[in-house]
């Protein structure tokens, strides 16, 4: 039996238990528990648009509204699924996990996580801003530029970072 004191064999079991490993894989776990929390939620927008496009919901008198909720809604969604993925790879998975995946498979650092989410979330930021405009068409200001002038210079920013990566 090997000499180890109960105070050694205490931190060393202490020490396991805050591995970063294991924190990652709870953190993943919660982050894709609520990216699906998030279809749910995209899937009842899309419910009360297919409704009342025939009619059968009356909470609002332009169902595209809610069709364009519900596709927010659900890129938002990805994004979280994206994020909760690609954490779980980089940190608990090895190199051969999501090898199938067209998305994860090219996930070997946090720069390429980054970028991953950049697109997504651009993508997500230019649906937004869309619903924004179909939302309230007639009331135009100048503050509803602001959005898209960030989306142009995210995209940009984008860009460079791609260019300095190559």
């Amino acid at each position: 039996m090997p000499n180890i004191t109960p105070k050694k064999h205490f931190l060393s079991k202490f020490e396991t238990l805050f591995t970063l490993k294991y924190f990652a894989l709870i953190i993943s776990l919660m982050i894709l528990l609520s990216g699906f929390i998030a279809v749910v939620v995209g899937s009842m927008f899309l419910f009360k648009s297919v409704l009342g496009l025939f009619g059968l919901y009356e909470g609002t008198s332009q169902p595209g509204i809610y069709l364009i909720e519900a596709v927010d809604t659900y890129l938002f969604s990805l994004v979280i699924l994206v994020l909760g993925g690609g954490i779980f790879k980089l940190f608990v998975g090895d190199e051969d996990t999501f090898k199938g995946s067209a998305v994860f498979s090219k996930i070997k650092t946090f720069m390429d996580l980054k970028v991953l989410l950049w697109e997504t979330l651009l993508l997500t930021l230019t649906v937004w801003c869309a619903l924004g405009f179909f939302a309230h068409p007639g009331e135009f200001q100048y503050e509803q530029l602001i959005l898209p002038v960030t989306i142009v210079l995210l995209a940009l920013a984008l860009k460079l970072i791609r260019d300095i990566k190559r």
